[in-house]
């Protein structure tokens, strides 16, 4: 039997909620295709379509072909992969209440959850119309993550007891993964974003003329271009799984994407999927993508923006509702802090890390901020001054003992305090030694901190403005460090970044970036930071571990025995006591203002778009999770 873990705690069978939504069962003798297809000198639609097509039962209504829905995204592309990349083994249910089939037809594991046998869905085609097989994960497997002349490292979940899963291929749409302990959770983590499994299946075929073992390629520059999460997008002809295809991209103006004529979706009446022919979105620098999204949707030219509005953007959004033709929904951002500190625990000056190691010296910094004057100014009154504990809706904190905890993470080390700061600080030896009016570290030299700032993240900046006023006025001298996204990733990877406001961030339990509570994985949101992440995911074949004894290696084992239980009530239990580490030897990292709202726009023509969603949590893949490609245009 092919069985699913739902997020919740239950090990069931595809639930009958599942099947309706999303089956892999036949819905008709035959099959319909867009109109835009009729001509073309394509195979006949159910040619192009696997044996048993994956079935997405609309959120509305039946749709009709046609249309072009608009958009803005930054010129990284951000949120726009979200939209039209999220194509993993499984998905993420509509609601979040856990996985279902995608690539994947099913999968089975053995009863110690130490092997998973995957089923690819048969008859699967890349955009091109070559065939998708299990050789196309073996490449990936065998000739990119295992060949060392490829920089591509073990994914989050593959490596169980430092060592990496073993992978057979059984025939041409089966593969079997064996692990060295219980790994009860891969398929979720396998699900997340545009990321993990969704980059897991690579148009092998076409890829085999960047590879250096099979090609007179020299380098791997052009073979990462097209695997990696952002550059991927950008390649105009390279096969993909997704609903639409890259067929125009002009860099700094426009991306274009067209309907794929051998998507492997079909609905409930047997019309093959997509419903919108294309794709048509307006790039804009980081830092002006802000006016551009507010502009363009108020003046009517965007079809569905799920990011990228400010909060301050409200009002105006909702006054122009009419006008632009379009209704704001408000979606959760499912957010624990905006921004959130992360804390560079590998950065090189060691005198640094010391004091961060010293739980004394976070405290005294979460009590010199005023949270309250933070949510007045910046977020409008909107948001919750609380800590860094993860998102309210995480699944482990609905149980009345996961409540409770999060009750007392969430507002652990946050009453406004200056004095009591000044005073753990004094306690520890951060005193103005010199009388030059700021303090200094224990051994009397000069102590400064140096946050990152996103320049395109204007919230981030107006609350690092305001902490940085309380920071000043306890004697503590902070700098400011405004700076494009890719530049704060490649000053994290070197080791440079010593601390950084990250924006909105999301994420729960053991689903839903584990690496933001526990260094586990080597991203740039990775707490701890990113090199001792990156240690424990690749067994220590890279990056360098934790301080032995520490509160981030205590984290790390403490992860590492939750993601083994099988048994979900103790492995919420393991869970819940992994997170009082933050409570006891806490903050670990800082938590400011969160759950805010997020404003969506949707065009008054646009049918099948839920009402609810989740725009904070990239791991849960929205708004791809909310099945764009079963969006229409009813005009």
């Amino acid at each position: 039997m092919t069985l699913r873990w739902n997020p919740r705690g239950a090990l069931a069978a595809l639930s009958l909620a599942t099947a309706l939504l999303c089956t892999t069962a036949a819905v008709a003798q035959t099959y319909q295709q867009s109109p835009l297809f009729d001509g073309m000198d394509l195979p006949p639609v159910a040619d192009r379509l696997p044996d048993a097509p994956l079935v997405l039962e609309p959120v509305e209504s039946v749709g009709t072909y046609g249309g072009t829905l608009r958009n803005v995204s930054p010129e990284d592309l951000g949120w726009l992969r979200q939209l039209i990349m999220v194509e993993p083994w499984a998905k993420w249910e509509r609601d979040l209440n856990g996985i279902r089939p995608n690539t994947l037809e099913g999968w089975t594991w053995n009863d110690a959850y130490t092997e998973v046998t995957l089923d690819f869905r048969e008859g699967m085609l890349w955009s091109d119309g070559a065939p998708v097989t299990a050789d196309d994960f073996m490449f990936f497997w065998n000739d990119m993550v295992l060949n060392e002349a490829i920089p591509v490292t073990f994914p989050g979940g593959t490596v169980v007891n430092s060592e990496p899963m073993t992978v057979e291929k059984i025939d041409d749409f089966t593969v079997k993964l064996t692990f060295s302990g219980p790994n009860p959770l891969f398929m979720e983590l396998a699900s997340r974003g545009h990321y993990n499994s969704s980059l897991w299946l690579v148009p092998s075929h076409y890829m085999r003329q960047f590879h250096p073992d099979y090609s007179d390629v020299t380098d791997t520059a052009a073979l990462m271009a097209h695997y990696e999460n952002t550059t991927r997008l950008q390649q105009i002809g390279m096969p993909t799984l997704s609903a639409w295809v890259i067929t125009d991209y002009t860099p700094g103006q426009r991306i274009v994407a067209q309907r794929n004529p051998y998507y492997w979706k079909v609905d409930s009446a047997g019309n093959q999927l997509p419903y919108i022919d294309t794709i048509d979105t307006t790039l804009a620098t980081p830092a002006a993508v802000g006016q551009a999204t507010l502009l363009n949707a108020i003046g009517g030219n965007v079809d569905f923006q799920p990011r990228d509005f400010a909060l301050a953007d409200y009002s105006v959004l909702l006054s122009n509702q009419e006008a632009g033709n379009y209704t704001v929904k408000m979606w959760s951002r499912g957010d624990f802090a905006w921004p959130w500190i992360m804390i560079a625990y590998d950065h090189v000056d060691q005198g640094i890390v010391d004091l961060f190691y010293m739980p004394d010296f976070l405290r005294a910094l979460s009590h010199a901020m005023d949270r309250n004057k933070i949510n007045d100014i910046v977020s409008f009154g909107l948001a919750t001054p609380r800590q860094f504990a993860l998102s309210p809706e995480s699944p482990e904190f609905q149980t009345p003992e996961g409540q409770a905890l999060y009750e007392e993470w969430s507002n652990s080390y946050i009453e406004f305090d200056p004095a009591l700061a000044g005073s753990l600080l004094d306690g520890i030896g951060v005193v103005d030694a010199d009388g030059e009016g700021w303090r200094d570290r224990p051994d009397g030299s000069r102590l400064q901190l140096i946050i990152d700032v996103p320049a395109s993240s204007q919230e981030s900046i107006n609350a690092m403005d305001l902490i940085k006023q309380d920071w000043e006025a306890i004697g503590i001298d902070l700098i400011l460090n405004a700076l494009e996204w890719s530049a704060i990733d490649a000053r994290a990877g070197n080791g440079e970044m010593m601390m950084r406001a990250w924006p909105s961030a999301s994420g729960w339990g053991l689903l839903s970036a584990a690496t933001v509570w526990a260094p586990i994985e080597g991203f740039t949101w990775s707490m701890g930071g990113q090199s001792i992440g990156r240690f424990f995911q690749t067994g220590g074949v890279e990056g360098q571990p934790a301080r032995p004894g520490s509160m981030l290696e205590r984290l790390q084992e403490a992860y590492a025995v939750a993601i083994g239980t099988v048994d979900p009530v103790e492995r919420d239990a393991a869970l819940l006591a992994a997170y009082r580490i933050h409570i006891d030897e806490g903050p670990i990292t800082l938590g400011t203002v969160g759950e805010h709202p997020s404003p969506v726009v949707v065009s008054n023509r646009l049918r099948n778009v839920q009402d609810t969603g989740l725009t904070g949590g990239w791991d849960l893949g929205f708004p791809g999770t909310a099945d764009p490609e079963q969006f229409y245009f009813a005009d």
